[in-house]
């Protein structure tokens, strides 16, 4: 069930990081998912860059090559670090939506990376607790 929610908040951020914001809440969410559950993440990340393009009308595969690169970076250091901690996920968000915004010429200030990771942080935190809830019932 916390996986559904996930992904339909993941079309919902689509939506809106394609259209109305230049926060990329779809990111925090691929980063989310990666930790909480690393099967199957790289396949929805690859769908979520493309769908990303096509709203966006750049080339097909920028952000989602982007997004598979992200993912791989944190899996690799996923023996190395504890990625399931907060520092982690407020770190490698900031670094990766700062690294994002400036690939994509869409870098203004620091709010955005910013914003990407205090979402991170709270998506994380509410997933956690849904998680510890869903595993105690």
């Amino acid at each position: 069930m916390l996986i559904f929610s996930l992904l339909i908040l993941l079309l919902i951020s689509i939506l809106l990081d394609g259209t109305v914001t230049s926060v990329p809440l779809v990111l925090a969410i691929i980063l989310c998912l990666g930790i909480i559950s690393k099967e199957k993440v790289f396949i929805i990340a690859f769908f979520a860059g493309a769908i990303l393009d096509i709203f966006r009308l750049q080339p097909l595969g920028s952000e989602a090559i982007f997004f598979l690169l992200f993912l791989a970076l944190v899996m690799l250091y996923q023996n190395k670090y504890e990625i399931g901690s907060y520092p982690f996920v407020v770190v490698s968000s900031f670094i990766g939506s700062y690294v994002y915004l400036l690939v994509f010429n869409r870098y203004d200030s620091l709010f955005q990376p910013l914003a990407c990771s205090i979402f991170a942080l709270v998506l994380y935190s509410i997933s956690q607790i849904r998680g510890v809830r869903t595993k105690n019932s």
